[in-house]
């Protein structure tokens, strides 16, 4: 019975321990999870928050977004607002959402600028500016790599039933 207590006991130390270690997000989570969900930076954060985000944004998102541009731009705020200036933006971002392709960004009602850096006809703060679309009209079927990786499968198939079959005709002969 006392064994069974002791293995009980250790089965919830190893539950609950683990849980407790791993409770805290970092503190760049919350700075790229507050920037996903609207393209801007809504809350102040410490600024070794957003140097740590800095360090580590994601090649994706470095490439093909304003992550890192805004992460910048919200610490920037962030040193403003701790040296006592007021007319800092309360949100700091493009607000760019990707469309359902990648290829067009929406621009924040606030700003004066489309993300291909033209301004706006007044009136139109809601415009669209496009990426350049990839020419994917020369496209022939199955990409190469694809065909090399099926062709070695099916060598390699071909090999092991060669090698069952020898093994199996091996086997048969009289002695």
């Amino acid at each position: 019975m006392k064994r069974l207590a002791f293995f009980f006991a250790l089965v919830v130390a190893a539950v609950a321990l683990p849980g407790a270690a791993h409770g805290a997000v970092p503190c760049r989570d919350r700075i790229y999870n507050d920037w996903y969900a609207d393209g801007k930076i809504d809350t102040t954060y410490p600024i070794a928050c957003y140097k740590d985000a800095l360090k580590h944004v994601p090649a994706d998102a470095r490439v093909y977004s304003s992550l890192s541009d805004d992460i910048t731009s919200a610490m920037q705020g962030a040193i403003a607002r701790l040296h006592g200036k007021k007319n800092v933006p309360a949100q700091i971002g493009h607000g760019e959402v990707a469309g359902a392709a990648g290829v067009s960004h929406t621009v924040n009602l606030k700003s004066t600028t489309t993300t291909s850096g033209k301004t706006p006809a007044p009136g139109n703060e809601n415009a669209v500016a496009s990426a350049p679309v990839a020419d994917t009209s020369s496209s022939g079927g199955l990409p190469l790599p694809i065909i090399v990786l099926g062709a070695v499968a099916i060598l390699l198939a071909a090999a092991g039933a060669a090698g069952a079959g020898v093994r199996h005709f091996r086997g048969r002969r009289p002695s």
